[in-house]
């Protein structure tokens, strides 16, 4: 049953001009126990007299009393959990999760024991068509749980978890990690400060075998990504503990050969890294940051080794997850982080966002430059229809009054997108911005989260704010959305298939050697095939080579003519049809 909220704001806004010269504002920090810390800093002169050619409406903010010392991290979900064809807007506050219709209205609420810190993670575990939320609690006092909800905020049979009221930290993972087509919830439990572990739960709520849970040497630093590591053909856990170094497991809880990987000046919390194939090898990269002694941006081998031009060091720490795309579709992807950096004396630009090419170079127009770092969910979407993607990320800063910022710069490099920095109430610090049309009128809008800090001074809230940004919703324009980039928080992120061949399967059924290559292509194949279809496709679409032959399990063929760049190859005997990646040299 619904119920209406009252409002707490309903307004139309636009960006606030003050000409008063170095004003003050608040600058919020983690520290290394997980608390948060302010302090004040001098905002440059003018700080807010952007030049606007556009108006957003904040159609509504929602909110409810914070947990005093906890503070949510990483923003909301949108998933359409009622099947209505709208995304409705996920949110827990302290101990209850909120499931919110597009006009602020409550579709339910969810009591639950412990404290939600990150958004919940919306999939559909076993394909029929229904969609599951899954969420972790935690918190002190230890009371933390891992539930699976139905899209009415109803218990599963046998949930929640409970695995002796430890904090079950970060937000939960769904990915098919034993390949039997039904995705499993990968969560990491603290223990202790020196104790952790990592589940695989199957969606009945028992371990997917008997190696599950793994130990790790100290508290679960993140949620955990997935994805086939070694190109084997099984999905591998990677998963951080904050002081003891980066793991991998196969889907048999096995670390893999040198791992983990241990360096004491390089700690781990909070910086889900992104899991993609930056070379076209097959192989998939870890691409993160840390903080620590040797804080940085890293690009890490499934042998434990650091990819050339790889850590980037950074002069202090930071809680940025990365953000991977290939942006201009070239077949290469882009790597995008952050950086806290924030001037507290003089208000000096710093820089913020760093785009990078895989090898660690930094791409045009980067880094961005501007006062007051960010430490977010970095979104990657055409917020304003003009047809030139844009990034979305929050602030560690407020003004003096407590309003803080939801930005957006265009990654052409002209500079913060008109009508923005957005002003929500209360911190953006740690969380970020999810796109939609939550309340279903065609137009483009945005979610975000915030909260107040009174270090026990008054009650402390947390806040959904919704924009409308007055331009048409176009869901093919919103490339990468929240907390590692969608609802499965998976961290796989894998080349798009242009048009003309997305029928075609891309499980990993072809193997191609070497990869890259000069042109010579040899690939394998399961068994022999009669009277074949060989068609090979340059990124754009177009067929660029087609043979018909019968196919031994090894076959090669000479395409030293192509230019350089990635290639589609797929094979086909009229039944069955599969796809791999090749990259000319």
């Amino acid at each position: 049953m619904k119920k209406t909220i009252t409002f707490l704001s309903l307004l139309f806004l636009g960006i606030v001009t003050i000409a008063t010269a170095q004003q003050q504002g608040k600058m919020a920090s983690l520290n290394e126990d997980g608390t948060i810390s302010v302090e004040t800093v001098t905002l440059p002169e003018n700080y807010y007299n952007q030049e606007q050619t556009q108006v957003f409406d904040q159609l509504w903010r929602f909110g409810e009393p914070a947990h005093p010392n906890i503070k949510n991290s990483r923003g909301t979900t949108l998933a359409d959990i009622d099947n209505d064809g709208v995304d409705e807007i996920l949110y827990g506050i302290w101990n209850t999760l909120y499931a919110l219709e597009g006009d602020g209205s409550i579709l339910w609420e969810k009591p639950v024991s412990g404290t939600i810190l990150l958004p919940p993670t919306v999939v559909d575990l076993d394909g029929d068509g229904t969609l599951e939320i899954i969420l972790n609690t935690g918190g002190v006092p230890n009371a933390g749980r891992v539930y699976l909800l139905d899209p009415l905020g109803n218990d599963l049979p046998g949930w929640p978890l409970n695995f002796d009221d430890h904090w079950m930290i970060n937000a939960p993972t769904a990915a098919d990690v034993d390949g039997d087509g039904i995705l499993d919830i990968v969560t990491g439990e603290r223990v202790t400060g020196v104790q952790g572990f990592v589940h695989v739960i199957k969606m009945d709520g028992t371990p997917l075998n008997a190696n599950w849970p793994v130990e790790v040497g100290a508290t679960p630093a993140f949620t955990p990504s997935i994805g086939d590591v070694d190109n084997d053909g099984n999905n591998d856990v990677v998963i951080a503990a904050s002081s003891a170094g980066m793991y991998i497991f196969d889907n048999q809880g096995q670390v893999f050969p040198g791992f983990p990987v241990f360096d004491p000046t390089v700690n781990y919390s909070y910086q889900s890294p992104i899991l993609a194939d930056l070379d076209g090898d097959g192989d998939l990269e870890i691409i993160g940051s840390n903080h620590g002694d040797a804080a940085g941006f890293y690009v890490m081998e499934h042998d434990g080794s650091y990819k050339a031009g790889w850590p980037i060091a950074l002069g202090g720490w930071t809680y940025s997850p990365a953000t991977v795309l290939d942006v201009d579709n070239d077949g290469i992807f882009e790597i995008f982080m952050s950086d806290r950096n924030t001037s507290s004396t003089v208000g000096d630009p710093l820089p913020t966002i760093y785009g990078l090419d895989p090898g660690g170079n930094n791409l045009p127009n980067f880094p961005i430059e501007k006062y007051g770092g960010t430490e977010g969910v970095l979104s990657i979407a055409d917020v304003n229809g003009d047809d030139i993607l844009d990034i979305v990320f929050p602030s560690v800063i407020t003004d003096a009054a407590g309003e803080g910022f939801i930005h957006a710069y265009s990654l052409d490099g002209s500079g913060e997108v008109a009508g923005f920095p957005l002003r929500p109430h209360g911190y953006t610090f740690l969380n970020g911005a999810v796109l939609g049309d939550v309340d279903n009128d065609g137009m483009l809008d945005l979610t975000a989260n915030s909260y107040t800090l009174t270090f026990g001074a008054g009650v402390d809230s947390t806040f959904v704010n919704v924009y409308n940004l007055n331009v048409p919703y176009n869901p093919n324009t919103i490339k990468r959305n929240g907390y590692k980039g969608d609802n499965t928080r998976d961290g796989l992120v894998e080349l798009e298939i242009p048009i003309g061949i997305a029928e075609f399967s891309t499980a990993p059924v072809i193997s191609i050697f070497p990869n890259p290559s000069e042109g010579i292509l040899t690939f394998t194949i399961p068994s022999a095939m009669q009277n074949a279809k060989v068609k090979i496709y340059s990124i754009d679409g177009k067929l660029v080579f087609s043979e018909e032959r019968n196919l031994e399990t090894t076959s090669t063929f000479n395409l030293k003519h192509l230019n350089s760049g990635l290639y589609f190859v797929t094979i086909s005997d009229g039944k069955h049809t599969s796809t791999a990646k090749w990259v000319k040299n």
